[in-house]
């Protein structure tokens, strides 16, 4: 299995984000918060039960994944007590008492082990297991409830939003199923590819219709004008008159000559 595998497979483990309701996630949840704070008692038991249910989203799943979970971890302590405490005496003393003889590191974690045990005794508290169950189911239960009174909410036009349900597409999405691509970003990338596509083919289209409709530029009319010169012949008119005479007198003269 190579590093990119791994990497996925992590991943999505851990993909809090693009899921609303996981049983995967609550598990993890369940796991951790009860490993933090088994210590408290009957409250820290609580929290983690509660945050599973409200994961699951449904009373029946965040009941079996909270006991699971729950149980899973009891097993673990469990086995560590034995190669921990078993340097002080466990099982044949009670685990407190084992970790109060051991010193450093193994000691430092005896005494975290000995926090799931009950005082006095050398057996795991079973009330924890129990509260986390109960309050798994809580949590299930408090989860469905809200969603219903939202979408009842939607419907009377209470709130903003729409009573239509998500595309099938973004349900599958949400529950990590394939969509014909490996991962969402690689479909964004396809339609932005596409799109750059499309765009170039218009370009290509538009410089040809402009190539096509292009009017070929018109050369300018040449106007030409021809000069008519009349001249007037007369007996009275003298070379010396017709120096000194105004060049428009013969246009003057015309309508008197006819």
């Amino acid at each position: 299995m190579d590093n990119s595998t791994l990497k996925s497979s992590f991943g999505r483990i851990l993909d809090v984000d693009n899921e609303v309701y996981s049983t995967r996630m609550a598990a993890v949840f369940c796991l951790v918060l009860s490993a933090v704070l088994w210590w408290i008692p009957v409250l820290g038991p609580a929290v983690a039960g509660y945050a599973c249910g409200r994961k699951t989203g449904s009373m029946v799943k965040g009941m079996v994944c909270s006991l699971v979970s729950g149980a899973v971890l009891l097993l673990v302590i469990w086995g560590l007590s034995v190669i921990v405490l078993g340097h002080g005496g466990y099982p044949d003393i009670p685990a407190d008492e084992a970790a109060s003889s051991l010193t450093g590191i193994v000691g430092a974690t005896a005494a975290y082990l000995q926090t799931f045990f009950t005082e006095g005794t050398s057996s795991l508290n079973i009330l924890n297991l129990g509260v986390v169950t109960a309050f798994g189911a809580v949590g299930g239960i408090l989860s469905r409830q809200v969603r219903k009174e939202t979408a009842y909410l939607i419907s009377l036009g209470a709130t903003e939003g729409s009573a239509r349900p998500t595309s099938r597409s973004m349900q599958m999405y949400g529950r990590n199923k394939e969509l014909g691509f490996e991962s969402f970003d690689d479909c964004t990338a396809s339609q932005r590819m596409m799109t750059n596509v499309n765009r170039e083919t218009g370009a290509e289209r538009s410089e040809g219709k402009e190539k096509i409709t292009k009017v070929p530029e018109r050369k300018p009319a040449v106007t030409t004008v021809q000069t008519v010169t009349t001249t007037v012949s007369g007996s009275d008119a003298s070379p010396r008159n017709r120096e000194t005479e105004s060049p428009f007198s013969d246009i003057l003269d015309r309508p008197d000559r006819r």
